[in-house]
């Protein structure tokens, strides 16, 4: 599953010491070049007030610093953005949502994750929430208002062409997992997720 993480982003000593009494953070990373603050006594009120802190640094190759504070993790620029995510994601905490299936077809919908059997693709936002509407009410009729409702937070039904092309993409999506089920639509109703051996059950 794709990881995804909440960022603070501060500038100065201060501000990052108040933005960790507000709220707890699994981690603190030092962007050193960047900084116009003393490292070491940062690093120092740190430990003192939040000694569980896990400390990560961005070095300079350039700027030859003495005494740096020991740090659980550090890199030296230039770095990807790959290598960065894979070293938070040895520091930092698996988050792990929710996990809606219905007939081994499963959503994570922090993650955005679709998944059939070993097969896995990432949708938006919007598309998540959609497959959630539908995993949730499995092989029942799902009007285009409900839709509009539970995606977009509107009871708008004068343009509903944004939700006919969501719709579209999530059948792609379910067809690229290679899985049975079907998004069908039932004229002047709306729509229902399907898995076609139980079809005729969800017809009756």
């Amino acid at each position: 599953m794709r990881r995804q993480y909440e960022v603070t982003l501060v500038q100065g000593r201060r501000e990052a010491l108040a933005a960790l009494k507000a709220q707890a953070h699994d981690l603190v990373l030092i962007d050193v070049p960047s900084i116009r603050f003393a490292l070491a006594r940062f690093c120092d009120d740190l430990r003192a007030d939040f000694p569980g802190s896990t400390l990560f640094l961005l070095l300079s190759p350039d700027k030859q610093l003495t005494n740096i504070p020991p740090a659980q993790d550090q890199l030296t620029h230039p770095i990807t953005s790959r290598q960065l995510l894979s070293r938070l994601s040895r520091l930092l905490p698996e988050q792990v949502g929710e996990v809606i299936a219905w007939q081994g077809l499963q959503l994570d919908p922090v993650a955005y994750a679709l998944g059939w059997q070993a097969a896995e693709v990432f949708l938006t936002p919007k598309q998540a929430t959609l497959a959630e509407s539908f995993i949730r009410a499995p092989g029942e009729l799902l009007s285009r208002a409900r839709l509009m409702a539970e995606v977009w937070g509107t009871d708008y039904l004068g343009d509903t062409r944004t939700l006919n092309v969501h719709i579209s993409w999530l059948r792609k999506a379910l067809k690229s997992l290679d899985s049975p089920f079907k998004v069908e639509t039932v004229r002047g109703q709306g729509y229902r997720l399907v898995n076609p051996p139980d079809a005729g059950a969800a017809l009756q």
